[in-house]
């Protein structure tokens, strides 16, 4: 029996003014595994997202969900259950100014069962589920963005894709939304981030690179440090934690890269002292 896994095959994408956007794709996502996909402004990254999700057609090739087929119309209720999309921008997915309504509409109309549970446990999992009645117009962005995630998961049950879903969110915001997505990976949750955000990237186990409409490189989160002057030519900012390990690492101790808090990486290092 074969493994549960995104998969595409020759991805190209051309506008209609006939501007080539992708040439070429092929990568695979394994059941379980967050991948981050990166490159400069005008890679196609976020046309990509949306060629996954089944919202944009390419102009050749194949998105297979479980071996389902994106674009074909007898597709559509399964692969709508199994993947999920949070856009940039929070307010572009708000529709309702209720909470509850706002996230209920997906389910309807996919004609999903058990909807006020469904609603409930998203909600929990988001750490919104004080605000199923709230004024949803009046929430924060990163308040916003977390009932977005609630409105994804609650219809999708496998994949998660985010592209770029903390950019205009505050910092304090932004943690929340990474503790929630470390709690959906632990929970078994296949992720795919767009983004420069090393944070976000080092929640990845693999890392896609997008350049010149075409995948440049595939790098697995350990080899990171090996491939720090690729990420700085994409005007990624390396953060000091990361400089601060590989000073360590050149200096005979051996951190490994995880995505620690620096009060995570004190403990480590006392722990390299100690043994």
């Amino acid at each position: 029996m074969r493994l549960s896994m995104i998969e595409l095959k020759n991805i190209s994408f051309k506008y209609k003014n006939g501007k080539e956007v992708l040439s070429n794709i092929n990568f695979f996502v394994n059941d379980g595994e967050v991948i981050s996909i990166i490159g400069k402004n005008g890679t196609g990254k976020s046309t990509l997202a949306r060629i996954i999700a089944g919202i944009l057609k390419p102009t050749s090739g194949n998105v297979l969900i479980d071996d389902l087929d994106v674009h074909n119309k007898n597709n559509f209720k399964q692969i709508r259950t199994n993947i999920g999309i949070v856009f940039q921008n929070p307010d572009n997915q708000i529709l309702f100014n209720n909470v509850h309504d706002d996230i209920e509409f997906a389910l309807k109309n996919l004609q999903l069962e058990n909807k006020e549970e469904r609603i409930k446990n998203s909600l929990e999992m988001v750490d919104m589920k004080d605000y199923e009645n709230y004024d949803t117009y009046k929430l924060s962005l990163g308040q916003k963005q977390r009932v977005n995630l609630a409105g994804a998961i609650a219809t999708s049950t496998k994949y998660l894709i985010l592209d770029e879903p903390t950019t205009m969110i505050d910092s304090n915001g932004k943690e929340k939304i990474y503790d929630i997505i470390k709690n959906l990976h632990k929970n078994g949750k296949t992720i795919i981030f767009i983004t420069n955000n090393i944070n976000e990237i080092l929640l990845s186990n693999r890392i896609v690179v997008m350049n010149d409409r075409q995948i440049a490189s595939i790098i697995r989160k350990e080899d990171l440090f090996n491939n720090l002057d690729l990420l700085k030519s994409l005007d990624i900012n390396i953060p000091d934690i990361i400089k601060l390990t590989l000073l360590l690492k050149e200096n005979g101790l051996n951190i490994q890269l995880k995505d620690y808090t620096i009060s995570e990486l004190a403990q480590e290092i006392c722990k390299n002292f100690n043994s």
